[in-house]
């Protein structure tokens, strides 16, 4: 009997990894499972935009998790339904109340590509790692511990509930992505020049790979599910022209690459696959709401009418065309939190907004000064809303920044009270982490704390899973009532396949596709 617990698809996004882009069902560990299939087809080749820094699944970017997926196995899959089955471990449950100890059952006769045997001393080895690692998504399992309770069985007693643990612990995050013993023992090794030591079905070819241009995997004989090994070769090209790729892909140099929404239309005319979700939330982060440079902003009633007086489809349409989706909220409709009493919440409305503007001693209006950068359409977007917001008197002084780390800074240092930024449609707990509790230095930058907001997020964290939508609902709701934030629009996550592979697929609860999923049509 395993978990039945509600999240979506991936962990936390880094700034750095929304801009690299960052309601899934925990079914129970006999759900839904990947395509059964031959390895048919000889290679499998797709393209990303950016090579990733190493090959180490413990530190590295959840934006580069395609690059470590291909060869370290994690402790559970994640479908592209979003439903959560088995993969190292075959099944797994929560103990006792309040979502604070996971106990495992791991398949047996499993081993690393090296050699080493998959028992739960290895398993416990590797995620004491990622704990300690300081990579970005090591903070997920901060306080976590770790018992062996037999050969193949083990538990994870973790600190704070965590009601989305076997999520976290997908292929989708670099956590959940077990090394083997003899990869720890030189954890530098694991880089682009060395082979990688996971259970994976491929093994990374330094060999035949050319790093920042192409990497490329081969088929792992001791791979024990052989008939989920759809490939004998799979490569990963980097290729940032996106007009490079859509020509890559109509001569068969390319099979699947992620696109941009701007080329959809002539993708679909080359006849290729269009498969995309709602993935990324843009908008402005209302980060100083306790006026501490920016006094407008701790009265509700400002924060009110800055959603009041964006016109959330004109700029939507303007930005996205017809692949981008107006909202309201922090997460996408059908996602897990999503509030549909509150859908409309703030329509388009200039004159209210005003009013509010007034009533809250601002009827000339006043300065805002907003960060932006040239990446992510960060920047369109900071210029939409700055018109938008112009006509009800508030002036944007928007400083875009060129490059991620002066943005990453700024976003954080205190010295903007609000900036235009992206974030994933998550689950309500992981928003808690990354986005509005005190400690989530990222997207909080003020440290803003509410006792009402993060009490509910507490008993919503250690909740039964009958109970936790609901209190997640009532969060999301809290967080748009009180405007901490004036999201726009969603931008997806696009891929562009070729007739000859299927499995490229998507979902509210998965809006990013893994390669391991992909076989020959």
């Amino acid at each position: 009997m395993n978990s039945a617990d509600m999240a979506p698809r991936r962990s936390w996004f880094t700034v750095a990894c929304v801009l690299s882009a960052v309601a899934l069902a925990l079914s129970a560990c006999t759900g839904a499972t990947r395509k059964a299939d031959s390895a048919t087809s000889t290679t499998l080749t797709f393209g990303e935009q950016q090579a990733p820094p190493s090959l180490n699944p413990g530190s590295i970017d959840v934006g580069f998790v395609d690059f470590t997926m291909l060869s370290y196995e994690p402790l559970f899959y994640q479908n592209p339904d979003g439903t959560v089955g088995p993969a190292l471990a075959e099944s797994w449950k929560y103990a006792g109340e309040g979502n604070k100890q996971l106990d495992v059952v791991l398949r047996g006769g499993v081993t690393f590509s090296d050699g080493d045997p998959v028992d739960a001393d290895a398993v416990i080895a590797s995620l004491e790692y990622s704990r300690d690692s300081q990579g970005n998504q090591s903070h997920l399992l901060a306080g976590a511990t770790f018992v062996k309770t037999g050969d193949t069985t083990f538990s994870i007693k973790l600190a704070t509930p965590d009601p989305v643990l076997p999520t976290i612990l997908t292929q989708a995050y670099g956590i959940g992505q077990i090394i083997s013993p003899k990869g720890l023992a030189k954890p530098a090794d694991l880089t682009l020049a060395n082979a990688t030591h996971g259970a994976g079905p491929y093994v990374f070819d330094p060999a035949q790979s050319v790093s920042g241009d192409h990497y490329t995997y081969t088929a792992n004989p001791a791979y024990y599910a052989r008939d989920r090994q759809h490939y004998r070769k799979v490569v990963i090209r980097i290729i940032q022209n996106q007009q490079a790729a859509v020509n890559a892909a109509q001569t068969g140099q390319l099979d699947v690459f992620k696109g941009d929404y701007s080329f959809a239309a002539q993708a679909r005319s080359a006849g290729l696959q269009v498969v995309a979700n709602p993935a990324i939330m843009n908008g402005l982060n209302l980060i100083d709401r306790d006026g501490t440079i920016a006094e407008p902003l701790a009265d509700l009633r400002v924060r009110q009418a800055i959603n009041y007086a964006i016109d959330r489809d004109a700029v939507t349409k303007a930005l996205l065309g017809e692949y981008g989706t107006a909202t309201q909220q922090t997460v996408v409709e059908g996602a897990d939190g999503y509030s549909a009493k509150l859908a409309d919440r703030y329509p388009y409305d200039p004159a209210k907004a005003k009013q509010l503007l007034a009533e809250a001693g601002y009827p000339d209006g006043f300065e805002l000064p907003v960060l932006a950068a040239v990446f992510a359409g960060f920047k369109d977007m900071g210029e939409a809303i700055a018109g938008q917001l112009a006509q009800v008197g508030i002036v944007l002084k928007v400083d875009t920044m060129t490059d991620l780390p002066s943005y990453i800074d700024n976003s954080t240092n205190g010295k903007y009270p609000a900036v235009v930024f992206g974030y994933p449609s998550y689950p309500i707990y992981l928003q808690g982490k990354d986005l509005f509790l005190p400690g989530s230095k990222s997207f909080n930058g003020f440290g803003t704390a509410d006792a009402k907001l993060d009490a509910l997020w507490a008993k919503a964290a250690a909740a039964p899973d009958t109970e936790r939508a609901a209190l997640d609902v009532q969060i999301e709701e809290y967080l748009v009532e009180n405007a901490w934030y004036a999201p726009v629009s969603y931008t997806p996550v696009m891929y562009f396949a070729r007739t000859t592979v299927s499995g490229v697929a998507t979902s509210v609860g998965a809006p990013f596709a893994s390669p391991t999923d992909w076989s020959a049509a």
